[in-house]
């Protein structure tokens, strides 16, 4: 299976710093057996676009989405929107907006769906609290947020799902889950996948860890523990350190 990198620049970078950071990432030598992305945000979509030109690599993915096609949702973006930018993957559920902005279960399971019909990857986010997993809770709680998001979601596809386990503990503090235990929750999230969609299913969705990923630990994460890939988030912000983190993720 494939590895992926997904870059997810948070809310960071207009149109303009976009454009350069795409023609300077297009320069960087990449490992051309691994799939790459890069979420930026809405209103630098057609910058990104129009410097990656007929690139396929990195893939354009966006940071988040809404599950209705059109209508009055003031603010909002739908998949089709999102197509004609040439979008093909998208983040959802990410802690900070289940944190900030209150998204629940509910809401990021309509929102995979909605992409997944549109044919969009929906890249989905589950992760536990600092509080959570010191009471124990950890895999309970990530166990009911992936049930959640993947029941009206398909195992297949051309769009088939991506999970992306972020103990949100992790996310921006430069304290990394040590691959051990992301790789014992990654096993938590399939047997999950197994219990919904069904045993033969259970390797076949790519899992793959955010939490402070850097091209200093992300070879371990990928080579060690059969994780399958990462959400990356500060490193990606510089093209060439991206570009080191993917080199990093699949070494020769």
């Amino acid at each position: 299976m494939r590895k992926v990198l997904i870059a997810n620049w948070k809310m960071y970078y207009g149109p303009v710093k976009a454009g350069a950071w795409v023609r300077a990432f297009r320069r960087e030598r990449l490992p051309k057996d691994i799939d790459i992305s890069i979420a930026v945000p809405f209103v630098s979509l057609a910058a990104a676009r129009a410097s990656l030109g007929r690139a396929t690599i990195p893939a354009l993915a966006a940071q988040d989405v809404f599950w209705e096609k059109e209508g009055a949702f003031t603010g909002e973006v739908s998949p089709s929107m999102l197509l004609e930018f040439g979008v093909s993957v998208c983040i959802v559920g990410h802690s900070e907006r289940r944190l900030l902005v209150g998204e629940t279960d509910e809401m990021v399971a309509k929102k995979a769906e909605a992409l997944q019909k549109a044919g969009i990857t929906p890249v989905i986010c589950v992760g536990e609290t600092e509080a959570q997993r010191k009471k124990g809770q950890a895999a309970k709680v990530v166990r009911a947020q992936v049930e959640a998001a993947i029941k009206d979601v398909k195992p297949d596809g051309k769009a088939a799902a991506i999970i992306a386990y972020e103990p949100i503990w992790a996310i921006g503090t430069g304290k990394p889950c040590r691959p051990v235990d992301a790789k014992e929750m990654h096993d938590v999230i399939r047997d999950v996948i197994a219990k919904v969609w069904g045993a033969r299913y259970r390797d076949d969705i790519r899992v793959i860890y955010g939490g402070s990923v850097n091209e200093r630990n992300v070879t371990e994460y990928t080579t060690t523990t059969g994780i399958d890939g990462a959400l990356v988030g500060s490193a990606s912000l510089d093209p060439r350190t991206f570009a080191l983190v993917c080199r990093a993720a699949v070494p020769a």
